[in-house]
């Protein structure tokens, strides 16, 4: 097997107009679907610096600097439980509490 590398010119893409978003009605339903399919009263995400994607994925809420707990209610109850270097960063995530 022979292998030839070759210089390529890199396509211009531009640049993004806008910030893509995620609706927050797309939260609300991700949020819904879990606890609905969890089958349980209350359901209980953690995360921390290095395993945020569960609940960067229901609420758009990245914790960078220490351990969050995100808890789901049956009723629609949505609480973020985290530690002071993280609070600034709640009111930026894509589920308003």
């Amino acid at each position: 097997m022979t292998v030839t590398l070759r210089n390529v010119d890199i396509p211009d893409f531009g640049l993004p107009v806008e910030r893509p978003a995620i609706p927050v009605a797309t939260y609300e339903t991700r949020c819904a679907r879990a606890i609905n399919n969890s089958g349980a009263d209350w359901l209980v995400v953690y995360a921390d610096r290095e395993h945020a994607a569960n609940i960067a994925f229901l609420t758009g809420f990245e914790p960078r600097f220490e351990e969050a707990l995100l808890l789901l209610g049956k009723a629609g109850q949505r609480i973020i439980v985290t530690g002071n270097e993280n609070i600034g960063y709640t009111p930026i995530a894509g589920l308003p509490g």
